[in-house]
């Protein structure tokens, strides 16, 4: 399934698609068997979420979500992009405020800097199998929120990365591969959190990258986009 269709699938899920698109969507969903598995698979995966404790997002968040969210300027890319941007804000705002967090490895979590209001960063990390994840950095609390599907890990853990343009991968921990995460993110990588930069998942070995450097495959990634 493509990229395209498993945003679809989980904007179905989501309810979040009005008038003659919500029309358009349920009958390609009648049609199509293999999106509808799909649609239910990210209903089960919503509800799971929806479960978890939750605190309320921020007065502020979706000020910032909006003015994240590309300008439709008319070409169709653009617009693509939009839905795109636009499903991975959702998503991130079901799951802000879970109590789950990335593992780190190795180095503690510093309490996040006291700054100003800034625009939510947001990426889309793909795979050989489309979008595996979303990510979302919130500059104003320095907390990282890591919305994916099912990862297969074969007795592997998942690994985020943060690699800034022309320089360095920097681990921000290890993460469960069976649940959404909403962490503070390292201190010492907060800076390298931008727009440009790209984060990416490897599978590591148990407890994440001895050495501090990517060792194993890379299965998603996706670049850093701005306000």
């Amino acid at each position: 399934m493509n990229e395209q269709d498993d945003i679809l699938a989980a904007e179905v899920a989501l309810g979040v698609l009005e008038g003659a698109e919500s029309d358009a969507a349920r009958h390609r969903v009648a049609a199509d068997p293999a999106l509808a598995a799909r649609v239910e698979w990210w209903r089960d995966r919503l509800e799971a979420l929806a479960g978890e404790d939750r605190a309320e997002p921020g007065a502020g968040l979706w000020p910032r979500i909006e003015a994240r969210l590309p300008r439709n300027d008319n070409p169709a890319a653009q617009v693509q992009r939009w839905r795109a941007a636009a499903f991975a804000a959702t998503l991130v705002a079901v799951v802000l405020g879970t109590s789950l967090a990335l593992r780190p490895n190795p180095a503690a979590l510093a309490p996040p800097p006291s700054t100003a209001a800034a625009p939510l960063l947001l990426a889309s990390l793909t795979g050989a199998s489309g979008l595996v994840a979303t990510v979302a950095y919130d500059p104003a609390t320095a907390r990282l929120t890591l919305v994916h599907g099912a990862i297969a890990t074969h007795q592997h853990d998942p690994e985020l990365w943060i690699i800034p343009a022309g320089g360095p991968a920097r681990s921000l921990g290890t993460f469960d591969p069976t649940h959404s995460t909403s962490t503070p993110a390292r201190a010492d990588a907060r800076q390298f959190i931008g727009t440009g930069a790209t984060f990416a998942i490897t599978l590591e070995q148990r407890g994440g990258s001895p050495t501090g450097k990517a060792q194993g495959p890379v299965i998603a990634s996706g670049i850093i986009a701005g306000a």
